[in-house]
């Protein structure tokens, strides 16, 4: 039995737990205890003019079905001013952004109060990113399958805090206050953890044009670490109560035309929205002084930023004006003036029809924002017809409704909205410069003969081309508008009837009338990185692949249309690189303020037709390449076979060769390691036959792997039976002459190419210095490197030929399935190059699977002397098996020895 002071103190270690956890718990309950009453009494303090209320069981608001009128407080996009601190300064170039949105609703005993959980979300402060050159000005767009320019983006952090909120909704007075805490990241990418704060909106109820906004701050409550509160102001998206209908006055003479966007559909609004997502561009025209001074608008450009409607065609909006062209509508846009405006669509004229008020501050932050004098008139259409200078894809008119000059501010968006998949079979294009266009043709003997099939309207995605101009910098691409009578949308021609009498006939003209949009970056816009456009039109000859156009530049307050656009297209069948070439030259006098200097351009590509062929040879050059590989496999199997047969051929293969075989199929492993496991090609235009392309790729690299081990078998049978020949001093002796002899040739072929590496790369730079190009990545001298040790590998029987001649074998070293078979491998890259040099287009950038760069050195020259020296050691390896290895050495030295051979065997 246990004494009394063991069982004490066995019942104190039991109870010690108990205690220790009961304290654990205590504190913890009390600590959610006073969490939950904190949240109560901070809603409460916080939030003193919507009282709390209990929820109604069952109560959860829908959006479908009997709850979808019932208002919810939502904001999907809007703009904040503050909180410098966390989101850095505010500029107006920088994008600032915040939502709410509502993750559960629910009535409370209280008819006029919701009960909204929310999270809301408030993101800013990107810095943005200055080009600092060694980049191309275009990139492509593999969705849209076309060029593009490559603008200035938002980089580096941008500083996001995500807010979980709790609160009370009046549908009385639209008011909302909601108390919550967030966390995530500031611009400088320091993290922000539970930082608590009350959020304050008023949502106008009802809202109309003159109450659109919803406004409110965020403050907050944190005593220790506070910072500065934050303005908040959106559009509002529900509850909208229209006014009176807008009236819509004729438009100008000359725009009586619009397109039927809706014919034989309902209306719809994001179908609309759509149209009119591309920037407009405001014209001045003479007379409109007054309107523009009255309106107080003098921006260049018009945003039509937030579009909301109804099914009935009631149209409400926020429309920003500003000087800017590289805005994202995305986010709400406060701009150098904004109007707000609210109408209709009026289907019988095809046209859209605002009127609306000025948006005016209402305190010192940007974000106060309110509605001021109204009287603003605007109608938007799709004008039916285009011609050199009024190609607008969409066109409006903003006016002063209390102004009786009827003088308005005229707006035109680009050519075709991106992306529109939309009708446009009644558009139609007419022709104003033809006629000056075909005097220069003319003139400037485009018109003269040239052989071959040039692109027609039947390969009109070849007339597109992008292009580099020579001297002076700068880069661009051109896209026809129309051929004819066929309006071109970017991948496809859109014709009413296809196969009618006047299509048919226009196709088979050799004169067609074209028109072109032309973007161009550089000369006139390269400081600034704005793209230039130019509308032209002219003619284009079918026969010769000449196109001569008049062309006009957008400039500030006018246009220049004294501009002449050439180019000369090459044959389709033509093997150049460079398929289009020609000018931008000024028609005006060099005294003249808007002369400019001619600018020579060029196009390097490939017709669509060669683009095809040419992933059909990338197709046939990974199969090459994989069963080139694995003939390799199958001739190293064939010598390990054969030296098992002939146990004498082991000691007699040289070494140096076998060792030149296993690196050459080691460094290809070494450099493409990762494709064992990933696809590291990055291919800048996406490829139909990529996946098969990517599985032969792992299919090579698995074999390649089979093909070095074997050889690394082959030359670990060949030095353990060259240390155990009974005349390994001989054969070591010759193996060394041989290594004394190959090694100094394989240093200087190193050298010389580090020589011609340093001049290539020297002679680039002098050229880019030449036409004022743009630095390019180098090519590295390990790239020049791996292709000079393909060099050595066509050589790979040199060692052996050497060896065979010191030590004057006839020992069938080597099969003649390997040498043979291993020669040809070597071999048919350089006939291979030989036929593709004539069937396929060399492009600026080849991706070449098979008898590349990196496995081999490829020219004229190289094609015709590496094949020759190739079969010309497998020639002597034969004689040498046959004759003796010093059969083509007659001296009097190899006599002698065979004389004394002779006597030895007689004796």
């Amino acid at each position: 039995m246990a004494p009394p002071s063991a069982n004490r103190s066995h019942q104190q270690l039991v109870v010690l737990p108990v205690l220790l956890l009961l304290l654990i718990r205590i504190p913890a309950s009390a600590a959610a205890a006073a969490d939950t009453s904190l949240s109560t009494l901070s809603y409460s303090h916080h939030c003193p003019n919507l009282p709390s209320a209990l929820d109604l069981p069952g109560g959860e608001v829908s959006a479908l079905g009997p709850d979808a009128h019932v208002p919810v407080p939502e904001v999907s996009t809007g703009y904040f001013v503050g909180g410098d601190r966390i989101f850095g300064p505010d500029p107006s170039s920088q994008p600032r952004s915040f939502s709410l949105l509502p993750s559960s609703v629910a009535r409370t005993t209280n008819a006029s109060l919701l009960h909204v959980s929310a999270t809301l979300t408030v993101s800013g402060g990107r810095r943005p990113f200055r080009d600092r050159g060694g980049r191309n000005l275009f990139e492509y767009d593999g969705r849209a399958r076309h060029f593009r320019p490559r603008l200035p983006r938002f980089t580096g952090r941008r500083g996001s805090i995500t807010f979980g909120l709790e609160g009370y909704y009046s549908t009385g007075s639209g008011d909302l206050c909601m108390v919550g805490t967030g966390s995530g990241r500031a611009a400088d990418g320091s993290p922000v953890h539970f930082l608590p704060v009350v959020l304050r909106l008023g949502f106008p109820s009802p809202a109309n044009v003159t109450r659109p906004f919803v406004t409110g701050r965020l403050e907050n409550v944190d005593t220790i670490s506070p910072i500065e509160p934050i303005s908040l102001v959106a559009y509002t998206q529900e509850g909208y109560a229209y006014g009176e209908s807008a009236s819509c006055p004729p438009p100008p003479a000359g725009r009586l035309d619009a397109l039927q966007v809706f014919e034989n559909r309902n209306f719809s609004c994001a179908h609309l929205s759509s149209m009119l997502k591309s920037p407009f561009r405001l014209d001045y025209p003479s007379g409109s002084e007054s309107t523009a001074s009255s309106l107080g608008i003098h921006q260049s450009y018009m945003y039509v930023n937030r579009m909301h409607c109804n099914d009935d065609g009631a149209v409400r909006a926020y429309v920003a004006f500003t000087n800017q062209t590289e805005l994202s509508r995305y986010y709400f846009m406060l701009g150098e003036k904004a109007v707000v405006v609210d109408g209709f669509w009026d289907q019988k004229s095809s046209r859209l029809c605002l009127k609306g008020c000025h948006v005016v501050k209402s305190g010192p932050s940007r974000a106060d924002l309110a509605v001021g004098e109204c009287g603003i008139g605007m109608s938007f259409w799709f004008p039916a017809v285009w011609s050199l200078q009024q190609r607008s894809f969409s066109a409006g008119l903003v006016w002063n409704a209390s102004l009786k000059s009827g003088e308005a501010i005229a707006a035109g968006s680009s050519a075709i909205t991106p992306n529109y998949r939309g009708n446009l079979s009644g558009l139609k294009y007419n022709y104003t410069k033809v006629d000056e266009a075909m005097k220069y043709y003319e003139k400037s003997g485009l018109n003269k003969n040239r052989k071959g099939k040039f692109p027609d309207s039947n390969s009109y995605q070849d007339l597109v081309f992008r292009f580099f101009v020579k001297r002076g910098g700068g880069s661009g691409y051109a896209s026809p508008v129309t051929i004819g009578s066929m309006l071109f949308d970017g991948n496809s021609l859109v014709v009413q009837d296809p196969f009618s009498r006047h299509v048919t006939a226009e196709m088979k003209q050799r004169l067609l009338n074209v028109s072109y949009d032309i973007y161009y970056v550089g000369n006139w816009s390269l400081e600034s990185f704005h793209r230039r456009h130019i509308s032209a039109e002219g003619v284009y000859d079918t026969k010769t692949g000449s196109l001569c156009m008049i062309a006009c530049r957008e400039l500030n307050v006018s246009s220049d249309c004294e501009i002449l656009v050439t180019a000369q297209f090459s044959s389709l069948d033509a093997k150049v690189a460079q398929h289009v070439k020609g000018a931008i030259k000024s028609l005006r006098k060099k005294t003249d303020p808007l002369f400019f200097e001619m600018l020579d351009i060029a196009s390097y590509g490939m017709y669509v037709e060669q683009v095809d062929a040419s992933i059909w040879r990338m197709d046939i050059e990974s199969t090459m390449t994989l069963i080139s590989m694995t003939l390799a496999c199958v001739f190293i199997a064939v010598q390990l076979f054969h030296v098992n047969k002939v146990p004498e051929a082991l000691p007699a293969m040289s070494i140096t060769m076998l060792v030149v075989l296993a690196l050459g199929y080691m460094i290809p492993l070494v450099l493409n390691f990762d494709a064992l496991f990933k696809n590291s090609n990055k291919q800048t235009v996406p490829l139909s036959g990529g996946g098969w392309l990517e599985v032969n790729e792992v299919m090579v690299r698995i074999i390649t792997m089979v093909t070095f081990l074997l050889q690394l078998r082959l030359l670990q049978q060949a030095w353990s039976a060259r240390s155990v020949d009974a005349s390994k001093a001989e054969s070591w002796a010759a193996e060394k002459k041989v290594l004394w002899i190959c090694l100094p040739l394989y240093i200087i072929g190193g050298a010389i190419t580090w020589v011609v590496h340093m001049r290539s790369n020297h002679s680039r730079r002098m050229l880019r210095q030449v036409v004022h190009l743009k630095p390019v990545e180098q090519q590295a001298f390990w790239e020049d490197l791996v292709s000079y040790c393909g060099l050595i590998l066509d050589g790979f029987l040199l060692p052996q030929v050497i060896l065979n001649v010191f030590s004057d074998s006839k020992v069938r070293a080597l099969s003649p399935g390997f040498y043979i078979g291993s020669t040809l491998i070597r071999v048919l890259p350089h006939v291979y190059d030989v036929f593709r040099r004539q069937h396929f287009v060399p492009s600026l950038r080849p991706s070449y699977m098979y008898a590349g760069p990196r496995d081999d050195l490829f020219s004229l020259a190289w094609d015709i002397v590496i094949p020759c020296g190739a079969l010309l050691l497998s020639a002597l390896l034969f004689f040498q098996q046959w004759r003796g290895g010093a059969f083509f050495l007659c001296s009097k030295n190899r006599r002698t020895r065979e004389y004394e051979m002779v006597s030895m065997a007689s004796s």
